[in-house]
């Protein structure tokens, strides 16, 4: 989306910050900005949940969700003016003789969306020393724009191209191997892993009961232009991606 001539000269700033050098007040910043402009619960969710309420974070979860090894792992700020305006968070850990790195939370504010604030965050963490000698990238997302911008980034290639022999090869290994206790517990549905009937292609059942209204709309404009290769989303699930960071050999 181009800007619009009163934002043409509004101040961007990206902050890359070790995981190690993390603050609390970086922490909470960034879980009140998921509180506020994540997603809410899907109507049916138990009590005490409250469908259709907002998905709250604190930042003692945020920190064992995405710090919990924070040698391995980054956090990237991104800010209009002194604003935050998005935020990801990424780690990174052993599988076989390959390193993984995993996005476990990217968020961008609401009425900042489509202004290319996840692509700069996504650049800006390629950019870092973190990222040296990882093999592949992955993700578990119910954005589906969200897979599309880690896929671009990372591989060059659109969605649509994702290589699905790879995440049928590696999926399963790269989550079991994760130093994330949520990643480590999903598992992978969808007919790249198993027969499955309901048109799921490539997800992972983190049972994470958001509302999936908006991925939906957005996930319907993907299909409806066969840009979509990941089948539908289910309530609980996540498009699960993994991507090498290199081209594969022939």
């Amino acid at each position: 989306m181009p800007l619009s001539p009163s934002e043409s000269h509004v101040v961007l700033s990206t902050v890359c910050v070790p995981g190690v050098d993390v603050t609390e007040d970086q922490l909470k910043t960034c879980a009140a900005l998921f509180s506020q402009n994540y997603s809410v619960w899907a109507p049916s969710v138990d009590p005490p949940l409250k469908a259709g309420g907002r998905v709250r974070m604190n930042a003692t979860k945020l920190r064992a969700q995405c710090l919990s090894n924070p040698e391995d792992s980054v956090l990237v700020l991104r800010y209009k003016e002194e604003q935050l305006v998005g935020h990801a968070f990424a780690t990174k850990w052993a599988c076989g003789t390959d390193i993984v790195g995993w996005i476990t939370q990217l968020v961008v504010v609401v009425n900042e969306r489509r202004k290319y604030i996840a692509t700069s965050l996504l650049q800006a963490l390629k950019d870092t020393d973190w990222f040296a000698g990882i093999a592949m990238m992955g993700v578990v997302s119910s954005q589906p724009a969200t897979c599309h911008a880690l896929c671009k980034m990372f591989s060059g290639l659109p969605i649509s191209d994702i290589n699905l022999d790879f995440i049928r090869q590696v999926a399963t290994k790269a989550l079991k191997s994760s130093t994330v206790q949520y990643l480590r517990n999903a598992q992978l549905h969808g007919s790249l892993f198993e027969d499955a009937t309901d048109g799921s292609i490539s997800l992972a059942n983190t049972e994470y009961f958001i509302d999936h209204d908006e991925p939906n709309a957005v996930l319907r404009h993907y299909i409806e232009k066969k840009q979509w290769p990941l089948g539908i989303l289910k309530e609980g699930h996540e498009f699960a991606v993994v991507i090498p960071t290199a081209p594969l050999p022939a």
